[in-house]
């Protein structure tokens, strides 16, 4: 979806990509993945990643833009010139730019970037991460565009969790934790993260007790 000629953006010089899932499911892992990727790296001209969160606030992403092409960090300049600024940057340029946890409602606070970042070449991705479907669609993203990621399965997270619960450990402790070890996984509920954050925590706990 990133690097292909037949995306689907509607003839735009600007395609969106959103990966869309609940929080710890592992978006911003897959998107580190497909971002440093070498097929990924080579075909762009200049990758780009920011933080969103929430609030979107359209200013400091453009600030943080503008200083990802510049190489600095700037002093506080107003946002037209920074938008003025990122359209010369941007021109004739393939760009990948990762917006990471996008929240927002608001589809204002998007369009004016939008706007310059439409002076890029033909081929430029913004591959989006956010929890909500409703959001990717509020920042442009085709349907067609949107890549949804699942729960992992009880094993998945089980092998998770226990590949670092049992780090160090005999056979004979692994033997005698592993079915309270899978009950905890349960209540993982399918999220990779949770799976390894725990896992990482049991793997101090020597006693079923603890």
């Amino acid at each position: 979806m990133l690097v292909g000629e037949n995306s689907n953006g509607g003839g735009s010089s600007l395609q969106i990509i959103s990966l869309v899932g609940m929080g710890g499911i592992g978006k911003t892992t897959l998107a580190q993945l497909v971002y440093n990727h070498n097929e990924v790296e080579c075909y762009f001209d200049k990758r780009l990643w920011i933080c969103v969160s929430d609030p979107f606030d359209e200013i400091r992403i453009a600030k943080e833009i503008h200083e990802a092409f510049k190489g600095e960090a700037l002093n506080l300049v107003g946002k037209d010139y920074m938008l003025q600024q990122i359209r010369s940057h941007v021109l004739g340029k393939k760009i990948l730019l990762e917006l990471d946890d996008v929240w927002t409602e608001d589809a204002t606070k998007w369009e004016q970037l939008k706007i310059s970042l439409k002076y890029c070449s033909h081929g430029s991705r913004v591959l989006i991460t956010t929890r909500k479907e409703k959001f990717a669609i509020i920042m442009g993203t085709a349907t067609a565009n949107v890549f949804s990621l699942h729960t992992s399965s009880q094993e998945q997270c089980w092998s998770l969790l226990s590949h670092r619960a049992f780090y160090g450990r005999t056979r004979d402790e692994c033997e005698n934790l592993a079915d309270i070890g899978r009950k905890i996984a349960e209540k993982c509920q399918g999220l990779p993260l949770a799976a390894k954050i725990l896992g990482g925590l049991l793997r101090f706990k020597r006693t079923r007790e603890q």
